[in-house]
C-alpha cells in the first residue's frame, strides 16, 4: 500500500495543525519552521493539496490554509 502522506507530508500536516493560529502560511514559513527546504516543502504542499488536505489561498504571496479533512486527520 502506498502511505496517505510523506514524511514531509507528515511534517507539513503536523506543523500546520499546531499552527492552526495562523490559519494561512507561506511554504517558506513552514520550511523555516520545520528547518528543512523551501523546494522539499513546495513538493509536499502540491501533494497535500491534490489529496484534499490543504488549499492555496491567494497568489501574492501563495499561502496554504488547511482544509477540515486537513485539521481532523490524525497522524500517527
Amino acid at each position: 500500500d502506498k502511505p496517505i502522506l510523506t514524511d514531509n507530508g507528515k511534517l507539513i500536516l503536523d506543523y500546520m495543525q499546531k499552527n492552526l493560529d495562523t490559519p494561512m502560511l507561506k511554504a517558506r514559513d513552514i520550511a523555516e519552521g520545520l528547518f528543512i527546504s523551501s523546494r522539499g516543502v513546495s513538493g509536499s504542499l502540491r501533494k497535500l493539496v491534490s489529496d484534499g488536505f490543504c488549499e492555496k489561498v491567494g497568489q501574492d504571496p501563495v499561502v496554504y490554509a488547511l482544509t477540515e479533512k486537513g485539521k481532523n486527520f490524525v497522524i500517527d
